[in-house]
Formats: structure tokens, C-alpha cells, sequence
């Protein structure tokens, strides 16, 4: 059986392997490769529109040979993103795109954050001021696991997800516990949030679909409607859920992505 090869990239401060669990909830005969971190490679730092990282996915993808087939872009969040842009600008590698819940501007709104961007300002219109000052060390002692689902974001999370992100999100290092997602690197990932999505008009030739959770709230609804209206190819449906809806719901959420791949047409 010929297996279906999903590239996965991440939510902007959550390492691949946080998503463990809905990977282990995806069928047999897919089988999933991701980069663990964008935006650490020194030789790629997080630049304008983040196409440094959209290298980064291309490159990646390229170098796991995967005996000529073609590949599946799945992406969270700023990882969808990178994904819409890597199908656009190499559809020769790619043979579908999933999209969950991605911030994707266009039209007014991408003016806007191209404004925003130029100024001291981008820190509180987007998370990057958070992320910036984020905590990031904690004592060897530290109950991780209860502090972490005390926040707002992580509190609907499955257990699993929680503990698979900090496996994958936490380290041991200098006799203390701290985060393997720099923070910095998260803030400019943030400050760099691409305003320039509109060029890539009718450029996606793969069949795709975008998944939004019904109550995200990080952007309106109305951005992911109008952002489809830039390509055909983009079907649009919703999931029960808020943005971080794939660890909230991994079975629930794999189920989805499943489906969705089985409809897509064989190239």
C-alpha cells in the first residue's frame, strides 16, 4: 500500500512533536514527516513575510527523498500559513493542502498589518509582546504539568497533548527547566506575519481545504471567508473548537484531516 506523506508544520511556539498524539490517531498509511522548530536555523532567522521559513519547509522537504512522491502540507496556525505559501511557490513538490485555522490576512486587513509592522506597535496588535517577555525557566522542582494547565491556553487541552507538549517543549538545561521554543524567535515570527498573501492569487494549483474552529478568536471568522476567495482550490469548513482545536480534539481532529485527504483527487 502506497502511504500518503504528510508534511506537518507547527503552531508558532509549539515544536512538532507536541502534536504527538494526533499523529499516533492517523491512519497506517500516512505517514508524517516535520521540521521540529522553525525559525532556529541561524542560517534562516525569521525574516519579512516569513519566507526564511518557508525555505526552511521547501528544504526540509526536499531532503527526506520520498522516493518521488509528493507530499501532503498539513499546517497549524502560523504553520498553515508557511504551508500556503511553500504549495504556491512549489506545487512540483506538493499534492494537497490542509490549513488549520491559519492566520491568513488579506484585503484590509493585510494593508493594516503591513502598516502595523513598520512601527513600534506590531507588540500589541499581535501576541509577540507576550511572547517577548513569555517565562521561560522555571527550578528543577517545578509541577510544570499544573502551572501550564492553569493558562487560558492550554486549559481545554487533552491531557495527552499537554504532556506531549511538555516533552517536546520543555528541556532540562544549566541545572534548571526552560523552553526549547526561544522566545524571541516566537516574538519575531509574530512581528513578521505576512501582509502580502494577495499575490498569491489563483498561484495554488493543489486541492485544499482550510479548517477554522468555531470559537477561535484569533482573528474574525470573516478573514478566513475572504481569504479564500484568493483560490478555487480552497474549500472552507469548521471544526468544534477554539484555534488550538488539534490539541484540544486530536482523535476528533485526525478523523478530519483523514477525510479530507481521502477526498482529495489522485495525482
Amino acid at each position: 500500500m502506497q502511504k500518503n506523506i504528510i508534511n506537518f508544520a507547527h503552531a508558532n511556539g509549539f515544536p512538532a512533536g507536541s502534536y504527538q498524539t494526533l499523529f499516533n490517531y492517523l491512519p497506517d498509511n500516512m505517514e508524517v514527516i516535520a521540521l521540529d522548530k522553525y525559525g532556529h536555523d541561524k542560517q534562516k532567522p525569521v525574516n519579512h513575510n516569513w519566507q526564511a521559513q518557508v525555505e526552511e519547509l521547501i528544504n526540509f522537504v526536499e531532503a527526506q527523498q520520498v522516493d518521488g512522491n509528493k507530499v501532503i502540507c498539513l499546517g497549524h496556525s502560523f504553520g498553515a500559513v508557511l504551508s500556503f505559501i511553500a504549495c504556491c511557490q512549489r506545487p512540483d513538490l506538493f499534492s494537497g493542502l490542509i490549513m488549520l485555522d491559519p492566520p491568513a490576512l488579506s484585503g484590509f486587513n493585510a494593508l493594516a498589518a503591513r502598516l502595523i509592522k513598520k512601527t513600534k506597535w506590531i507588540d500589541k496588535f499581535s501576541p509577540a509582546g507576550r511572547a517577548k517577555n513569555r517565562r521561560s525557566k522555571w527550578p528543577l522542582n517545578s509541577d510544570i504539568s499544573a502551572a501550564f494547565s492553569r493558562r487560558k491556553l492550554f486549559r481545554s487541552f487533552d491531557k495527552r497533548c499537554l504532556a506531549d507538549y511538555i516533552a517536546h517543549g520543555i528541556s532540562q538545561r544549566d541545572n534548571q527547566l526552560e523552553l526549547t521554543f526561544n522566545a524571541q524567535v516566537e516574538a519575531d515570527i509574530f512581528r513578521n506575519i505576512p501582509c502580502n498573501l494577495s499575490s498569491y492569487k489563483d498561484k495554488l494549483t493543489v486541492p485544499a481545504a482550510l479548517v477554522y474552529g468555531t470559537t477561535t478568536d484569533v482573528f474574525p471568522h470573516h478573514i478566513f471567508k475572504r481569504f479564500i476567495k484568493l483560490n478555487k482550490h480552497i474549500k472552507l469548513q469548521t471544526f468544534v473548537g477554539g484555534h488550538m482545536f488539534p490539541m484540544e480534539s486530536p482523535e476528533q481532529t485526525a478523523k478530519l484531516i483523514t477525510e479530507i485527504i481521502n477526498s482529495f483527487p489522485e495525482q
